[in-house]
């Protein structure tokens, strides 16, 4: 009897070790491994930037592309141009030696017009308050205005031209401006023709 048992014993034991190694020989349970040299070998691109990080830039068009040279200044925006102004100069009225008369002007035109007493320059040329267009006058040197403006109207001013009007005339309508005076400003050219109707500045 106890020889049985030690027979069933070995046999037991024979098949222990028939199970363990077959369970050695069938790893089909075991996850496979990877060789340690070949891990992490394929590269991971990684994203960081996520859209809350994205800022969008925009870029405002220049209202103009021109290029402007060192020391240039930029034009203003407006284009309206204004023509420029031209500054003519007015002749300085000098008492003259002497004067001859044109048509429309008369002796107190000339007292006004060269600041003279007109009593001084009628008593000079012995003449009455009639003097003819042409007729040459002295002119006193050491003579003044009476008193009060040698003005008859207000100017600078424009003035519409009447028939039968000359820059004479029109000079001795203002007092004190000569016809030297506007024909300048007004660029006339001989023999200072004038239309009714015409407009020209008064100095």
């Amino acid at each position: 009897m106890p020889m049985i048992k030690q027979i069933g014993k070995v046999i037991v034991s024979v098949l222990i070790i028939a199970l363990l190694l077959s369970g050695c020989k069938m790893p089909a349970s075991k996850a496979p491994t990877t060789p340690s040299e070949q891990i992490m070998t394929t590269p991971i691109l990684l994203q960081t930037d996520t859209p809350s990080m994205v800022t969008e830039v925009t870029v405002e068009e220049p209202v103009h592309t021109a290029t402007l040279e060192p020391g240039e200044v930029e034009p203003p925006a407006s284009t309206n141009t204004l023509a420029p102004t031209i500054d003519i100069p007015v002749p300085t009225v000098t008492r003259p030696a002497e004067y001859t008369l044109k048509d429309g002007e008369f002796l107190y035109c000339i007292a006004r017009r060269f600041n003279l007493n007109v009593e001084d320059l009628i008593s000079l040329n012995n003449l009455g308050d009639a003097v003819s267009p042409g007729t040459t006058i002295q002119i006193p040197q050491d003579s003044v205005w009476p008193g009060g403006s040698r003005a008859l109207q207000p100017h600078p001013t424009t003035h519409s031209v009447l028939a039968g009007e000359t820059i004479y005339s029109i000079a001795c309508d203002y007092g004190d401006v000569s016809p030297e005076a506007i024909i300048a400003v007004n660029q006339l050219e001989e023999p200072y023709d004038l239309t009714p109707g015409q407009t020209i500045n008064i100095p």
